[in-house]
Order: structure tokens, then C-alpha cells, then sequence
């Protein structure tokens, strides 16, 4: 589902600066790196006709774990790893297009349309010939019972969001079961978004089985030792849990073009490792993120190209607001105004040649319709303002340099995924820049693949940092990260009541400048009680194989795995 928020591990890095900026803190201008981050390209792979790319090859690639949960829109699986490995198995009506904008993807839908504005009524006539793995027809039973466990009445569904879903209030069959209307209670501009699948390589299923998604048992636990049946081209074929593989091959009952692929293999690799995997060939295409010495390796193969494109994702420190010193908001805005920014993006961003920016809003991307700064006032890099909050809050600092309140210290504690370089660089970080305000920082390393199951879907954490993965409707999508309080998404235990009626209001607004306005007013509203600090807007970046065509760098345009493949 092209409208939901993807929990991504933070992409690796290294040589940050552990201090807190001083005389050799670069100059960062972060409006002028995000009107460069503008002239990246969207889709940065090299685009083949179908019939130029051969039959046959297998494609390696890598992701960061297996799946806790096969099923993307339960939240144990809305982590960005599953996306990957489930991309190509899965599609939907719509599609994302190069620009960000979503066309009809003719094998699954005929026609998706939006009927009238008041009441919205969305009408979608799907292909008949698509069917599940088993070669049962996809109906609108299946669309209707999946949009019920995801509207957020039946709080049982462990759902990731409810973003669309819950302004929905009937959906009708009409002449077959293939066609059926949509009819909303509550006006929503990101109404394509539920039926789509996917952004630049990232899947979120747009539809389960109707006796999946119509039995909370089978929505919750049904799904997570095994696969969602496949709707795409290629389905899962094996899965290696001990040997942390997993192969997907051409699916039978794919109706559609014939994929040119014959297998593809998703292998679990540490980030440390990855980039001397690619160099070594056992990988077709490596992620390299903003790891200097990863993107310096991959540079060196012979037989591969660096891609790089705009990027849908950014990197930030999520506090836990719903206890401890962190339930303070000038303790939150303190530690924000306390993290040299600029300097971890520039030491992030400028040794893989892109533009320098910081992550200044929680909704739209540097580059993107709508982005503008509301962050630097409220939490730009300030020192002194930073102390001055702490005092208001009550603290003094100690004679060992560490502030303190009734008697007790400010101690707070990261929780970090191993092997990851990024999550130790920023923590290093983040860690000497509190020091100087007299805020001490210590490290909770966790075993990488119980990162997100024990510790961040659990907000089992004071602070944390990871990455979330963005979409093409950023408006509807950044709801369930922020309300309510026990959203799915909303790791940090709090929200702003205001934040109801006003996403309400956006979310209704089909006027895209007015949107914009009212997206901003939101944005404004939860930096003032700053919940998550956003760091670094983070360009797709990859090392990809020569002769691999239409795989790599995208930030909007969904994947055609029956096109993906190698040259002749």
C-alpha cells in the first residue's frame, strides 16, 4: 500500500564526527541542499524495452532480516526488509509513477476512478483474469474485507494504520464481483493510495484474502512463519531460516507478461558486510545509503555503475514522551537543540557526492511539493538555548558537568541495533553533543533482528533512531505516526489532541495548494511539542551490476519485475 509509512533500519555510514561541531563544524544551508536535493533525478536505473532484456538469470540481492510477520499490513510486518523481499509477488490497481503520481496498472484493474467529490465516491473495475496464487479470483470481497480490518474499529486487528481506511463507509458490488464502488464518510485526497502496492521497491499489500482479513486470528498470526499468497509475478519458492534465504520464482498462475527473470534470491547481510559482497559478486545491486567507505567499494567494481536518485527516506532520534525526564517537552526541544544536525548530515551526505540538507519537516521530503522548514526554529543546533530549557524544566547542572533534578541525574538511554555503522556513528554523536549541555547518553546495544520486534514496535526504549521510508501520499501517511497516541506507527506514546480534527482537515481538503498549507500547519504543531527529531533526508544510493535494466535508484516509480532482468 502505496500510503503507509515503511520502518527501515538506518542505512550505514561512517566517518561522522563525534564531536559537537566547534571550528570545524561545516557550514550547512540546508534550503539551498534541499532545492539541490530537487535536481536529482526520480528514477536513476537504466530503463530497457521488455524485448531487449534477456531470458532467464537469477538476480541477488540483499535485505537487513526476514520478516517478522509475512503479512505488510500487520504491524510486526510493516518493516521495510518484507517489502523488499514480497515486492515482486505482489501489485494492485495502482501503481506510482516517475513523478510521483499513480496511473492504472492494467493487470489488476480496468479502470479506478474517482466518481463525484460529495459524498467521494471511487469507483474501480478490476482485471478478472487476476487471481491468487491458487488461482482464485481477486474480488471486491476481498478489497471490502480488507478495508474493514484496517479502519480501526476492531481494535483486536494489530493493524498498521488506519490512515484512508477509517473515512470509508461502505463498499458496494456492482454488476460483478469485479466491480464495486468505494463510498467515503469523510472526504480523503490520498484515497489511491490504499490501492496501491508499492513505492520504488517497497510492497505493502493492497489487499488480503477475504477469509484472511475477515479472521483476526488469521490477520494477527496467520501469516507469520509463512508468505501472503502471491499476486505478482514471481511468488516465494523457499525459505531458509536457518541459512537466511529466501528464493522466489516465476508464479504459475501470474496471468500477466511473463517475468524475464527465472529466480530471485533475497539473502539476509549484515550492513557491515554489504559492500564486500558486491565487490565480491555475490550480489547483482547493493544499497550503499551514506556509507563512504560502501560507496568507495562499490565505485571500484569493474562491472557495475553507481546510481543515485531522489529518496523517499529520513533518518531520525524518536523519544519515548510517555514517561521519564523525556515526558518533559523543554527536556525533548533540550536534547533536539542539543544535536549538531548539520554536521551529521554533511559528514553523511557529502562524501557520496549529494546535496547536504537536514530533514526539516514530518511530512514532506526535500525535493517534494509542499516541503519548507518548520524545524530550525523550534530545534535548530543551539547550546545555550538548549541549557536555558533544561533550567526552565527544573535542572541544574552538577559538579561533574551533568545536570540533575531532585536529586537525581539526567541519564537517558539509546537503543541501537548491532552491526549497524550509522546507529554507532549517530549515537557517538548524538552522545558528545548532550555531554556539552550536561545531559549524559549511554547505549543499549540489541541484536539487529530483535531491533524492531522487542524494542521499537514495542517502545520498549528512551531513544532510538531508524528510518522511516515515505510514499507519494506523505499527507495521509504521517497520520498513524503521530495520532493518536496508540497508533500503530506512533512509537513515542504521545500526540497533540489538535491533531485530530486537523489531519481530519487535510485529509478532506481535494484542493492540493490548500492541502499543502494545511499539511504545514500540522507539521508546525507537532514540532512544537517535538516528539522525533528528524536528522538526514537520505538519497537512494546504490552499486548496481552492469547490464542489470529497469532495478536501482527510484524514489516514486513502482518496479515492473517482468521487465527486470539482464541485457542481451
Amino acid at each position: 500500500m502505496v500510503g503507509a509509512g515503511v520502518l527501515a533500519v538506518a542505512l550505514a555510514m561512517t566517518g561522522c564526527s563525534a564531536g559537537g561541531g566547534g571550528d570545524n563544524k561545516p557550514t550547512v544551508d540546508s534550503s539551498k541542499g534541499a532545492a539541490e536535493t530537487a535536481t536529482l533525478p526520480t528514477t536513476a536505473w537504466v530503463s530497457a524495452d521488455y524485448a531487449s532484456v534477456k531470458d532467464g538469470g537469477t538476480l541477488t540481492l540483499a535485505v537487513d532480516q526476514l520478516p517478522d510477520n509475512w503479512n505488510t499490513l500487520q504491524i510486526d510486518g510493516n518493516v521495510k526488509a518484507g517489502g523488499e523481499i514480497l515486492d515482486p509477488t505482489m501489485g494492485a490497481p495502482v501503481r506510482t509513477t516517475v513523478d510521483g503520481g499513480w496511473a492504472v496498472d492494467p493487470n489488476y484493474a480496468t479502470e479506478v476512478k474517482l466518481l463525484s467529490e460529495d459524498p467521494q465516491v471511487v469507483e474501480v473495475k478490476l482485471n478478472p483474469k487476476a487471481v491468487w496464487e491458487d488461482g482464485t479470483p481477486i474480488t471486491y470481497k476481498d478489497y471490502a474485507a480488507t478495508i474493514k480490518a484496517n479502519n480501526g474499529t476492531n481494535k483486536d486487528y494489530q493493524i498498521v494504520g488506519d490512515n484512508v481506511f477509517k473515512d470509508i463507509d461502505t463498499v458496494t458490488k456492482e454488476d460483478t464481483d469485479f466491480n464495486f464502488k468505494i463510498t467515503f464518510k469523510n472526504k480523503n485526497a490520498d484515497w489511491a493510495s490504499i490501492l496501491g502496492s508499492s513505492t520504488a521497491g517497497t510492497a505493502t499489500a493492497a489487499v488480503l484474502p477475504a477469509a484472511v482479513a475477515s479472521d483476526v486470528k488469521a490477520f494477527n498470526e496467520g501469516y507469520k512463519s509463512k508468505p501472503l499468497p502471491s499476486t505478482g509475478p514471481f511468488k516465494v519458492g523457499t525459505v531458509d531460516t536457518t541459512g537466511q534465504v529466501v528464493t522466489l520464482v516465476p508464479n504459475d498462475k501470474w496471468w500477466g507478461q511473463k517475468p524475464k527473470l527465472e529466480k530471485i534470491i533475497m539473502k539476509v547481510i549484515s550492513r557491515d558486510a554489504l559492500a564486500q559482497a558486491y565487490a565480491n559478486k555475490e550480489l547483482d545491486a547493493v544499497i550503499i545509503g551514506t556509507n563512504k567507505d560502501n560507496y568507495d567499494t562499490a565505485k571500484k567494481r569493474a562491472d557495475g555503475a553507481i546510481q543515485q536518485s531522489g529518496g523517499l527516506t529520513w533518518n531520525h532520534v524518536t523519544m519515548n514522551g510517555s514517561k521519564g525526564p523525556l515526558a518533559d517537552v523543554k527536556v525533548r526541544q533540550a536534547v533536539a537543540r542539543a544535536i549538531d544536525r548539520d554536521t551529521i548530515s554533511a559528514s553523511r551526505l557529502a562524501p557520496i557526492g549529494a546535496p547536504v540538507a537536514n530533514q526539516n519537516s514530518y511530512i514532506f521530503m526535500p525535493g517534494q511539493k509542499g516541503y519548507e522548514d518548520d524545524a530550525t526554529a523550534v530545534i535548530g543546533y543551539d547550546t545555550a538555548k538548549s541549557e536555558a530549557l533544561l533550567k526552565e524544566a527544573g535542572y541544574t547542572k552538577g559538579s561533574d558537568g551533568v545536570m540533575e533534578k531532585d536529586g537525581a541525574k539526567l541519564e537517558l538511554i539509546y537503543t541501537l541495533d548491532a552491526n549497524n555503522p550509522v546507529s554507532e556513528q549517530i549515537f557517538k554523536q548524538i552522545q558528545a553533543n548532550l555531554k556539552v549541555v550536561g545531559i549524559s547518553l549511554k547505549n543499549d546495544t540489541v541484536p539487529a533482528d530483535k531491533f524492531f520486534s522487542d524494542y521499537v514496535l514495542k517502545s520498549n526504549f528512551q531513544l532510538t533512531g531508524f528510518a522511516w521510508s515515505g510514499t507519494a501520499f506523505p499527507v495521509a501517511a504521517a497520520e498513524s505516526i503521530f495520532y493518536p497516541a496508540d497508533a500503530g506507527q506512533n512509537f513515542t506514546g504521545i500526540t497533540d489532541v489538535k491533531l485530530g480534527e486537523m489531519w481530519a482537515a487535510a485529509n478532506a481538503e481535494l484542493d492540493p495548494a490548500k492541502r499543502i498549507e494545511l499539511a504545514n500547519e500540522i507539521d508546525k504543531t507537532i514540532f512544537a511539542y517535538t516528539p522525533v527529531i528528524p536528522l538526514t533526508p537520505t538519497p537512494n544510493t546504490l552499486g548496481v551490476k552492469t547490464g542489470l535494466v529497469n532495478y536501482g535508484a527510484a524514489q516514486f516509480e513502482s518496479m515492473d519485475w517482468t521487465s527486470i532482468g539482464f541485457k542481451s
